[in-house]
């Protein structure tokens, strides 16, 4: 991990390879949460309401942006994530992070990356799109 600049705006952040989500973590992210709506949790009640199996929830999709940022500017230099969801994470799926720096600034006295990122399935179907702010350290 390197937490170092000099960053530009065009660099591109480290892939982040995600093993295959499945309905293991989606429980343990239910009962780490408290949210069992059954959406998440119940295989029947999915299907009821329109999709193939359970979907992970959003923030655990979430979290995949912060482990992007964390992984390459270090979990103590996030300042903000964010992301706006396109397509449910089902068991199975197979995701990556990927992205750029579009900026960096000086705010509230530190040097911030500002990056976009994405969590593409597969073949690039991009399930979050969104981004997050870190500190980058001189180098």
């Amino acid at each position: 991990m390197d937490t170092t600049g000099p960053w530009e705006p065009g660099d591109p952040i480290p892939v982040l390879e995600v093993n295959v989500v499945n309905r293991v973590q989606i429980a343990k992210f239910a009962a780490a949460t408290g949210d069992f709506n059954p959406i998440h949790c119940d295989e029947e009640f999915a299907r009821k309401s329109g999709f193939p199996s359970v979907i992970a929830h959003g923030p655990l999709t979430l979290s995949l942006v912060a482990r992007a940022l964390g992984r390459t500017f270090g979990p103590h230099n996030i300042r903000a994530v964010h992301a706006q969801f396109r397509a449910p994470v089902l068991p199975g799926d197979l995701l990556r992070v990927e992205g750029t720096v579009k900026s960096v600034t000086s705010l509230d006295g530190e040097n911030q990356a500002e990056c976009e990122l994405q969590v593409v399935r597969g073949e690039g179907e991009i399930v979050a799109a969104g981004g997050g702010r870190a500190v980058v350290q001189d180098a």
